[in-house]
């Protein structure tokens, strides 16, 4: 199995809550089911702690792609006398996300050479009438909208794989706006890889060009499960479990 770590947060690849440009091998399915709290959630469309899951599927290393469901508690409306969810935890938004390799690490034979990804994150609105990069897209309903482009290297070192990300993230929401760059750096100490059932462990921390977040990532079972603890801005719990298969070798 590929050992590309995954952003938890949007049910594809990266750190915790910012992508990378690490890309899971040809073929890979993530299937990831997470708990978020609101902190890591658009202001307009929930004040509570909530559920997600999604599927993500990799093609010919170049290309990912994914489809995301986060759960709505009916009994909450942003908008005042509105009743349109009527039932606790059974609606959800739906967002579709995808990546594109422009570069892998060492390509055309230059190993210093870093990879570069660009992506994208529920692009357009629907029920808010496609207000996609308009001023304010608060009112539509791409909640998840970001646009990015990141860097990233890694390193060996006699203590372990050092993995550096740099990159900018985008989006005009109001709600959860993203207009930064992010950085982050992934660590799999030396003597805790392949320890029993353990595969691998990844140490990470992250600024996601909204909050500085801490956390750690463990694959079991030849990499087929992989779960995720986060600690948001030093204060919020995030936490996630996903599992990966390969459609082909």
């Amino acid at each position: 199995m590929s050992a590309a770590r995954a952003q938890f947060a949007d049910c594809s690849t990266g750190l915790l809550q910012m992508p990378t440009a690490d890309m899971q091998a040809d073929g890979t399915v993530m299937i990831t089911n997470n708990y978020l709290n609101k902190h890591a959630l658009p202001k307009s469309g929930w004040n509570y702690d909530t559920f997600q899951y999604g599927i993500y599927v990799s093609f010919w290393n170049r290309v990912e792609i994914g489809y995301v469901c986060t759960i709505f508690n009916g009994k909450w409306d942003p908008r005042p006398n509105k009743t349109y969810r009527q039932t606790i935890m059974r609606n959800q938004d739906r967002h579709f996300t995808g990546r594109v390799a422009l570069l892998r690490e060492g390509d055309f034979g230059v190993a210093w050479l870093p990879a570069l990804v660009v992506g994208i994150s529920d692009p357009t609105t629907g029920a808010g009438g496609g207000e996609y990069l308009e001023a304010d897209v608060t009112k539509g309903n791409g909640f998840f909208n970001r646009n990015f482009v990141v860097l990233t290297k890694h390193f060996q070192t006699p203590w372990g794989t050092l993995g550096a990300h740099a990159g900018y993230q985008f989006n005009r929401r109001k709600d959860y706006p993203l207009n930064a760059p992010c950085v982050g750096v992934n660590w799999q100490p030396k003597w805790l890889q392949n320890q029993g059932i353990l595969d691998s462990l990844d140490l990470i921390a992250e600024y996601d060009a909204r909050t500085v977040n801490l956390g750690l990532t463990a694959s079991v079972w030849r990499n087929h499960f992989e779960a995720m603890f986060e600690l948001q801005n030093f204060r919020w719990i995030n936490f996630g479990l996903r599992y990966k298969f390969r459609l082909k070798k």
